[in-house]
């Protein structure tokens, strides 16, 4: 029995070397790519040594793997002349280099980045509110004064004085407490020294500081006097 010996070319590639197998074998690319169910274009790449079109070395080693395994062809040799050629090759260096890892930003999706700007929203508007709410109920309740005007000049010595105020707040005239009827207004009447008089009104709430009205009244009265007879 004659052996026929076949000079094998040194200088072949790892695709020139798959292409011949595959064709020995009689498949074409579409072929193994539905049987294998490996992207045409990762087979294409391969033979063709584009390397920069192949995945990551790990899934391309997997690829190739299957592929030679698919064609009979020996794994660990076709493995080791793919490592040989990627070491020799730039094109390969981007995937040997280490994954970026993703920035925190990038973590933040839009609809994540909406719901917190949302919720920020909420929050600030639920501390305004609040902030509100405290400040008005320490804020001093404001009182109208009906009568009697500032700076009046009377002549009876006994005047009224009425006004409103806040709702739910204790009314003092001249330190006495003074109920308000049901529409928060008060009403009730005071003496008077002859000369110049302050009528205080005071009224606070349960939290508030007490808010104070001054209102100034003059009482004239002339004092008859009987003359002595001679």
């Amino acid at each position: 029995m004659t052996l026929f010996v076949k000079n094998i070319n040194q200088r072949e590639t790892l695709g020139e070397k798959l292409r011949a197998l595959r064709k020995h074998k009689n498949f074409s690319l579409r072929e193994i790519s539905e049987i294998t169910k490996i992207q045409k274009k990762i087979l294409e790449a391969l033979e063709t040594g584009r390397f920069d079109l192949l995945p990551e070395p790990l899934y391309t080693k997997n690829y190739l793997k299957k592929y030679t395994t698919f064609l009979g062809g020996d794994e660990k040799y076709f493995l080791t002349l793919f490592e040989e050629e990627c070491r020799s090759c730039d094109l390969i260096k981007p995937h040997r280099l280490p994954i970026k890892r993703t920035g925190t930003w990038a973590l933040f999706s839009i609809h994540r980045f909406g719901k917190l700007i949302f919720g920020g929203i909420i929050f600030l508007g639920l501390l305004i509110y609040l902030g509100w709410q405290i400040n008005s109920l320490l804020t001093p309740p404001k009182i109208e004064i009906f009568y009697p005007p500032d700076n009046i000049s009377v002549s009876n010595a006994i005047i009224t004085v009425s006004g409103q105020s806040k709702k739910e707040a204790e009314i003092f005239i001249n330190g006495v407490k003074i109920l308000p009827n049901s529409q928060d207004q008060f009403n009730t009447t005071t003496t008077l020294e002859r000369g110049l008089n302050i009528i205080t009104i005071e009224a606070k709430t349960r939290h508030s500081k007490t808010a104070t009205v001054y209102q100034r009244v003059v009482l004239n009265q002339e004092t008859n006097l009987s003359t002595p007879m001679p």
